[in-house]
């Protein structure tokens, strides 16, 4: 879980899984290295394998309106329906980089498992070489 909201990798939980840790840093928002330095993991496992984390971002999203809504009735007595869509819609777009780089952890992280020995066997695979990890748009 604490891999998830940091934005680490999932298999080793050591390197970021993003290329800026700012989400709204928005140049960089889709870009996300080749393979993760630490294990090797490739992070983007096929042509369109994030399409799923909109699934995961859109669940995100519904539960944070319907929380906002249900602390409005709660806090703010006669609240109008108005008022709501502004706050909440408003809000929920100010949030939108965050819940993106979100989802595609936890979509990534529920394909890939933690291994402990992902670090050494990456190591021994490229006998110690530095390989090239580009950012790319993914």
């Amino acid at each position: 879980m604490k891999s998830v909201l940091l934005g680490k990798c999932p298999q080793c939980k050591e390197s970021e899984i993003f290329c800026s840790k700012n989400p709204y840093h928005f140049k960089s928002l889709f870009l996300m290295p080749e393979h993760c330095g630490n294990c090797g993991l490739k992070f983007n496992k096929e042509p369109g394998f994030f399409y799923g984390a909109m699934y995961v971002g859109y669940g995100i999203s519904v539960g944070y309106l319907i929380t906002f809504y249900l602390a409005m009735m709660l806090l703010v007595p006669g609240f109008e329906v108005e008022t709501y869509f502004m706050f909440g819609i408003g809000s929920l777009f100010l949030l939108t980089p965050v819940i993106f780089k979100l989802s595609r952890s936890i979509w990534i992280s529920l394909f890939v498992k933690y291994d402990s020995e992902a670090e050494s066997k990456w190591k021994e695979k490229t006998k110690g070489l530095k390989i090239d990890n580009p950012c790319i748009e993914v």
